[in-house]
């Protein structure tokens, strides 16, 4: 009887043992090999995901049969019976068992497929002596923090939150996400830029600087520096404050909390503010950065023969994410620079972000339909050529290309000459070594899409081609009150309005507006409209802030 115990015993522990845990990377492979060890090839294999069959080999003469939608990525290994699975997704979590020869082993795995770690961001918590950091990051994400010394390898510490003193021993701090496969860190943050607290602002808006300590009564004397320059003093109760240099007339400070506002911002006000209240320093001390709103991205494409990089616009100080788009479904974010896409992929939709500390702006969407069929401008009276994007080695042996379901024009065989149907006969070549289609005297009537044939095959070269008139040259309008003038300018309905402003002696600035408002006293002095379309642009003649306002003095009289 307790024999038969100890043999229960052993079996349970050594199942439990052999049931090992294997982590995949989503997107990425995994093998997954017998731990048995054998001497010659096995004649029949069997892999199962629980209940259902993943491969199978009946007989060594015979090929691999692959089920579900495991089929197509997925290898066995004949020799050794290693499973082979590629283009992971969360879908193939789950238990896996092999059977060799018939006979199931104690070969059982348990597949957990895991996303990267994701790069953290710190954020922080004051008081008046200690700042709380936190790390962004999901559930299933491990937090530990390195600290360092001047000079020294980082310690790590596996807590989710740290607190940090300013006088403590350790100068700098760094975040770390940890997932079995992969890990992150956030980019460093000194002591100093943990208790001089960051502040966006927005150029022309207003901010509100608070002092972090908390008053019982209204304070004796308060005094705000930016660097080394007063901002704003109070040196009693019952006298007024004093206001200093630029910030004289658009800053106000708060008697009863300390809190300082500053209006009109501009990248000027950038900088070191610290505030001393009843004559000391706390640990309230703020870094000001002004920026302006986040631009209204475009996307752009760079094809490869299976694939599409989506690439965004946007400045340097701008984050870039993606917004990714089933059927019916709530949007998914990925803050990656470029995103790659598959003409038959599982997201249909896509849209860029650009984000500012204050503000973000999202693209057009764009649809997989829109990426894989190429967007291209062609000139009235011109003409435009439609390359494959598919590298060819070798001069091809048909090449078919069509307008909508008609033949435009066709190849049937190297040592054929080529065929022109249509009205595209006449003012077409095809280049027999690329693929090539040029059409030559462009008119509206040849917009519609465009798709080849190469080898007999569709490839994912789609064309959707417009016709455009050059723009035209504009005019400037204006339309003026007491204080300023809207200028207004001429153009088509398909064509995009943006001005050029210009300071004495500086290169212009661009802006994407249908209508400027100027004032007499303005920072810009000569203006300029600009109308353009896909192929062309054309500006108007500049126009001086005199020119503006004379003509206003004139049309008074």
């Amino acid at each position: 009887m307790t024999g038969g115990g100890v043999v229960v015993l052993l079996t349970v522990l050594l199942v439990h043992h052999c049931s090992a845990q294997e982590y995949g990377k989503t997107g990425g492979s995994i093998t997954l090999t017998p731990r048995i060890k054998l001497s010659t090839p096995p004649n029949t294999i069997l892999w199962k995901w629980g209940t259902k069959k993943v491969a199978e080999k009946d007989s060594p003469d015979l090929p691999t049969d692959y089920y579900g939608w495991f089929q197509g990525r997925t290898t066995l290994d004949d020799n050794t019976g290693s499973l082979t699975i590629y283009r992971l997704s969360s879908g193939d979590d789950g238990d896996y068992s092999v059977e060799i020869n018939g006979q199931l082993k104690v070969d059982k795995y348990h597949l957990i497929v895991k996303d990267d770690a994701t790069i953290p961001e710190i954020s922080k918590d004051c008081s008046a002596t200690e700042c709380t950091l936190k790390c962004s990051g999901s559930a299933d994400e491990n937090v530990s923090w390195l600290k360092m010394k001047n000079g020294n390898n980082p310690e790590e510490e596996a807590v989710p939150t740290l607190k940090v003193v300013e006088n403590g021993e350790f100068t700098k701090f760094q975040c770390k996400l940890s997932k079995p496969l992969s890990y992150k860190t956030s980019k460093i943050m000194t002591l100093q830029e943990i208790f001089q607290a960051q502040e966006y602002g927005k150029t022309g808006g207003s901010i509100t600087l608070t002092p972090r300590i908390k008053l019982s009564t209204p304070p004796n004397t308060i005094l705000w520096k930016w660097g080394t320059k007063k901002v704003a003093e109070k040196d009693r109760p019952d006298l007024p404050t004093d206001y200093y240099g630029w910030f004289q007339g658009r800053t106000t400070l708060d008697d009863n909390t300390g809190s300082l506002t500053i209006y009109r911002l501009s990248s000027g006000d950038d900088g070191d503010y610290s505030v001393e209240i009843n004559g000391q320093l706390k640990v309230d001390k703020y870094q000001l950065i002004v920026k302006d709103d986040a631009t209204i991205p475009e996307i752009s494409k760079d094809y490869s023969a299976t694939e599409c990089t989506l690439k965004c616009s946007g400045s340097a100080d701008e984050n870039v994410s993606w917004l990714k788009m089933k059927n019916g479904n709530n949007p998914e974010e990925e803050a990656v620079p470029t995103l790659k896409v598959v003409e038959n992929g599982e997201f249909t939709k896509f849209q860029c972000k650009l984000s500012k500390p204050l503000s973000y702006k999202t693209s057009k969407i764009m649809t997989l339909q829109e990426i894989f069929q190429a967007q291209e401008y062609g000139k009235t009276g011109g003409s435009i050529t439609l390359t494959p994007r598919i590298k060819l080695s070798t001069p091809p042996n048909t090449i078919l290309w069509k307008w909508g379901t008609k033949k435009v024009a066709e190849k049937d065989s190297p040592d054929l000459p080529t065929d022109y149907y249509g009205w595209f006969q006449g003012r077409t070549t095809l280049d027999d070594n690329t693929g090539s289609l040029t059409i030559y005297r462009l008119s509206s009537g040849d917009d519609g899409d465009y798709s080849v044939e190469i080898n007999g095959q569709l490839k994912v070269d789609k064309y959707h081609l417009i016709v455009k008139d050059d723009a035209t040259i504009p005019e400037i309008s204006n339309d003026c009150s007491a204080t300023e003038c809207t200028l207004k300018c001429s153009g088509s309905a398909d064509e995009n309005v943006s001005w050029l402003k210009m300071k004495n002696g500086n290169n212009p600035e661009e802006e994407a507006v249908p209508t400027l408002k100027v004032v007499e006293n303005g920072e810009f002095t000569k203006f300029q409209c600009k109308l353009s379309k896909p192929l062309s642009y054309k500006t108007s003649e500049i126009m001086t802030l005199q020119e503006i306002f004379q003509h206003e003095v004139e049309k008074a009289f």
